[in-house]
């Protein structure tokens, strides 16, 4: 498995043979801790077909072209007629999306406009894409000094985890100084896993204080740390801001899928970090607060372009006021 990290100017390379993953001389705890600076890498070698991953980026853009781009084209006139008249339209995403819910139960038969054909490849990505997160998840345990499983099963809650894609495009804009694709947030839930369009760039992360593209790469998969492994890592890992610039060419693609807790899965720092973290000084007891995934849901609708810090605040205080 090669991971490309953002470390800016050039994007890290990290080789994964079957016993170690190294950048030069580095090992892989190592450069898990490298990559926890940023929290975002680019997976090239995953496992995942390059065929499989070329018709679900061939399908998904005649899908938009055939059946969203009109829808769109209305609510773009809208808005760019709003905003030249002076409305503020930063409140509105220039995005066309439709969600894909797999687990705990799917939803793809029921959505419209998608033909046979195209079902079958989404539900074959969605399998590759579900076993890549639990893999992913096994070996951050593996790197923090975890239970093999462990951070899977704080996923679980009484029915499993669940697991989503949202498959968006992001038009041409006339006026990228007028609208966002993708409003600045942090990713509510747990390892979200990104195959984007690569040749339209557009997705930022933000590293202190300075706004960092993410390069497009043929073939490879984003992966971005979600709020619950950080408060489940009591932060080792960090959920990273980042958002989508418009552009006044291309139509991005982007296809993310969201490997979650359940809805009632009970969400605290994993008991053996905060106990690492007491020992090496970094500020002793748990610092993120306890809550059901669920709730913190419905707090994060409401502020989900807001930054993250205040929320886990929100959710300390609902639980000391219980």
């Amino acid at each position: 498995m090669t991971i490309h990290s953002a470390d800016p100017p050039d994007w890290g390379v990290v080789q994964q043979s079957s016993s170690c993953c190294k950048v030069g001389s580095r090992s892989t705890n190592q450069i898990f801790r490298w990559d926890c600076i940023w929290c975002m890498v680019q997976l090239l070698n995953h496992g995942i077909s390059h065929e499989l991953m070329d018709e679900v980026e061939r399908l998904t853009k005649a899908h938009y072209s055939s059946c969203r781009e009109p829808r769109f084209q209305e609510f773009a006139a809208r808005t760019l007629e709003a905003g030249e008249k002076g409305a503020d339209v930063k409140d509105v995403d220039w995005e066309s999306t439709f969600f894909v819910r797999h687990l705990p139960a799917s939803n793809i038969a029921d959505l419209p406009d998608l033909d046979d054909h195209y079902r079958q490849v989404m539900k074959q990505f969605a399998s590759e894409i579900q076993k890549l997160s639990e893999k992913l998840l096994d070996l951050l345990c593996e790197n923090l000094g975890l239970e093999k499983g462990y951070l899977k099963q704080a996923f679980a809650g009484s029915n499993g985890p669940t697991f989503g894609t949202k498959v968006s495009a992001y038009p041409p804009c006339p006026r990228p100084d007028l609208v966002d694709g993708l409003r600045a947030h942090t990713d509510a839930g747990g390892i979200i896993l990104l195959f984007q369009d690569d040749q339209v760039s557009g997705l930022q992360l933000l590293k202190d204080g300075e706004w960092v593209e993410v390069p497009p790469v043929r073939h490879a998969i984003v992966v971005n740390i979600g709020d619950q492994l950080e408060v489940i890592t009591n932060g080792r890992y960090k959920s990273v801001m980042h958002r989508v610039l418009t552009r006044p060419d291309g139509n991005r693609m982007s296809i993310a899928s969201f490997y979650n807790p359940g809805a009632d899965a009970v969400i605290f720092p994993a008991p053996a970090l905060v106990a690492a973290g007491a020992e090496e000084e970094r500020a002793g007891a748990a610092t993120y607060p306890r809550f059901v995934f669920e709730d913190y849901m419905n707090l994060y609708v409401r502020h989900k372009f807001e930054a993250k810090e205040p929320r886990f605040e929100a959710m300390k205080s609902a639980i000391a006021t219980a």
